[in-house]
């Protein structure tokens, strides 16, 4: 039986974990500041959220807690990129208006285009993002503001915890795919799922991949069980 490893920035009760990244969510304040001037003006200069991670969402909590004048958030329509994070939405009293089909970023931005004509979206995102969603957004003439609500920093691992050959590894973020290549380089033997296409389009050519059918770390979990027998 091949073993099965969670790649990711945070330790999984359910599966065996490898953790090659660090969260860090950052304050806002400041930079809503510098775009806005005064955050009592917020509700007049943005009309919808977009969130596509959990971890920007949970550095918004993080901020209205320490910010209680941030609670204007939560009656400003939200654009969600996934189900998981919508319903996390919903349960802290956030105004979810869509919820994408698409979880690749690109499939997302080509939804709510059409949708965000004549809005003044504000994206809280990575510092670092691959999916090129604030690209076509700003082609497409949306009137995107953006913040950095957390950075995805790569945790140096002993060479001792390398993964044995033939493992399954799950990738649920193209950064923690790009922080094992940095950590170990790539074995040849290994089979890699991603939990999408945004993370499935960053393996490399010489990577044996596969998207997992729903975009959930229980359904990654699932599929590479199923995965483990059927593969010699």
């Amino acid at each position: 039986m091949r073993d099965i490893i969670l790649i990711n920035s945070k330790e999984n009760s359910k599966i065996k974990t490898l953790i090659v990244n660090k969260i860090e969510l950052l304050l806002m304040k400041k930079s809503l500041i510098e775009q806005y001037l005064s955050l009592s003006q917020i509700e007049k200069n943005v009309d919808a959220l977009i969130f596509t991670s959990k971890n920007a969402f949970k550095s918004l909590l993080k901020n209205i807690e320490e910010y209680p004048e941030l609670e204007i958030f939560r009656s400003i329509p939200a654009f969600v990129i996934g189900e998981n994070t919508a319903q996390e939405l919903k349960i802290a009293g956030f105004d979810v208006e869509y919820v994408g089909i698409d979880s690749h970023g690109a499939g997302f931005s080509s939804e709510i285009i059409p949708l965000l004509k004549n809005r003044k979206p504000l994206y809280f995102r990575a510092k670092k993002i691959v999916s090129g969603l604030d690209i076509k957004l700003l082609e497409a003439k949306i009137k995107l503001k953006q913040v950095i609500a957390y950075e995805n920093k790569t945790h140096i691992v002993d060479k001792t915890f390398k993964p044995a050959t033939k493992s399954i590894l799950i990738f649920t973020a193209p950064s923690h795919y790009l922080a094992f290549r940095q950590n170990f380089g790539w074995d040849g033997s290994y089979s890699a799922i991603a939990i999408g296409m945004t993370t499935f389009g960053v393996f490399d050519s010489e990577v044996e991949g596969f998207i997992s059918p729903e975009q959930s770390i229980e359904s990654c979990i699932e599929f590479a069980k199923d995965l483990a027998l059927k593969l010699p």
